[in-house]
């Protein structure tokens, strides 16, 4: 099966360009510092932008600081050429010499240096980030230099530039954090059939590398595609967490891992989180919120009628797709895998997958409501859950409420009806008041019609797909 895929990596990252080029076209020098998940789109943002401008991109490898100041010297003498005699050879004893010499070069004219997995420095040489901050408090302000410091690792970035204790606390003037596609721009990147792309995004969600190995794993059957990707030996994604987390979070890594294990198979409160992992509650709250506030990993959440400052209702969720999927089919059968199981993990993934995606299309139903035109505006949009009973997605002011049930099938009429009814019965239990709508969300409703003339809110996966442009 053919499909089609954006042929390159840049992609509608237009905001983020057009922030680059206003910060190029101030006077004197800015410290940029560009971050987000690995296989976002970072490299190929900032070499977009380096397109008609003197610059250096540089890449920050693990390796020994003499091969490294051999290879930016090169791409230094390579981006400089028609500036420099053609007798002049560039040497430099030390990376600090190399980047005092492009300060003292850009005041006659605009330069922009690109250090990409800027974060390398940390065990290249540590020191560095301490030169940079003297070199850039010294000679920034005479200097004409846009600095980009491209970063994979969310924690680290932050603790380098955030952390009161590091030399470089301070000293960034802009941030760009990078985020995966939405489900609507990775749709219109990946064009395959809609009900196979909601089960696909679920577990890839919208990382611009990952949907492109869709170019060579989709072959129209969900199940076998996930195999290709995830679960085979030689998969390309099966280390994928291990991966990218790994050095995220250092030694700790698997109290995080069991963590994040839990949350993707539905533990999600701090006591259950703490049961199923047996790790102490506080042990778990200092983890939990490292994980929210600090890597970014984690959301939290709360009845969407209720005060965030003073309810103790709190749930936890993955934020990233990807990383949902990989804790809870990959990660969780890591043993299965590794002792080539492979059937008993395929049998998880057909038995608990549709489930899983029903979750997934809960999240999308929310972030689909957000956007339409309900005929008020919402101050607030989420989900409700009070003893038991929920409600997949609430969107109310003081006027005004709109209740929702999701559901990842096909409802026929008499079901639709059903499941209406007991949206309403759930709706007299929400503390709100003002006029009620209730309504559906799923992949396909029979009838669908004939419940919007009776007053009901009914819509279907054409409809989400189908967003107008500026909705987006």
């Amino acid at each position: 099966m053919v499909i089609y895929l954006v042929g390159n990596m840049f992609y509608d990252r237009e905001r983020e360009l057009k922030k680059l080029n206003e910060i190029y076209s101030r006077q004197g020098s800015s410290f940029v510092v560009v971050y987000g998940r690995r296989r976002v789109g970072k490299t190929a943002l900032v070499r977009e932008f380096l397109k008609g401008k003197l610059g250096i991109y540089l890449f920050v490898g693990e390796k020994d600081e003499a091969l490294l100041l051999e290879d930016f010297t090169r791409e230094v003498e390579m981006a400089l050429s028609s500036y420099l005699p053609p007798y002049v050879r560039l040497r430099f004893s030390s990376l600090e010499e190399l980047f005092e010499f492009l300060f003292d070069f850009s005041r006659d004219i605009k330069l922009v240096i690109i250090l990409d997995e800027f974060q390398n420095f940390r065990s290249v040489k540590p020191s560095l980030f301490s030169s940079l901050q003297k070199l850039w408090d010294l000679k920034g302000e005479d200097s004409n230099v846009v600095l980009i410091a491209v970063g994979s690792y969310v924690g680290m970035m932050k603790r380098i530039f955030m952390d009161r204790k590091e030399p470089l606390f301070g000293r960034v003037d802009e941030w760009i954090k990078l985020k995966p596609f939405d489900f609507w721009r990775a749709y219109n990147f990946v064009n395959i059939p809609a009900r196979d792309f909601v089960e696909i995004f679920s577990a890839l969600g919208g990382m611009p590398k990952y949907l492109l190995y869709l170019r060579h794993y989709y072959n129209g059957n969900t199940i076998e595609t996930l195999r290709s990707l995830f679960f085979d030996e030689l998969s390309p994604l099966r280390e994928e967490g291990f991966n990218v987390l790994k050095l995220e979070f250092g030694r700790y890594y698997r109290s995080y891992f069991s963590i994040l294990e839990a949350v993707s198979l539905g533990y999600v409160t701090p006591k259950e989180i703490s049961d199923k992992t047996g790790l102490k509650i506080l042990t778990v709250g200092k983890y939990l919120s490292e994980l929210t506030n600090h890597y970014e990993y984690l959301g939290k959440e709360v009845p969407a009628t209720e005060d965030p400052r003073k309810t103790r209702k709190v749930s936890y969720f993955i934020r990233d797709e990807f990383f949902n999927f990989w804790f809870r089919f990959v990660y969780h059968n890591i043993q299965y895998l590794e002792e080539g199981e492979i059937t008993k993990v395929l049998n998880d993934l057909r038995e608990n997958f549709p489930a899983f995606v029903g979750k997934e299309y809960e999240r999308i139903g929310r972030e689909f409501i957000r956007r339409i035109d309900l005929g008020f505006s919402p101050l607030r949009v989420g989900r409700w859950w009070h003893k038991g009973e929920e409600i997949d997605v609430i969107a109310y002011n003081e006027e005004k409420v709109a209740l929702f049930e999701v559901k990842w099938s096909d409802l026929s009429k008499a079901r639709a009806k059903r499941l209406l009814r007991d949206l309403e019965r759930k709706g007299e239990l929400v503390p709100l008041r003002g006029e009620r709508v209730y309504g559906l969300i799923s992949r396909e409703v029979e009838g669908k019609e004939e419940l919007r003339n009776c007053g009901y809110l009914v819509f279907d996966l054409n409809d989400i797909v189908y967003i107008p442009p500026g909705k987006l």
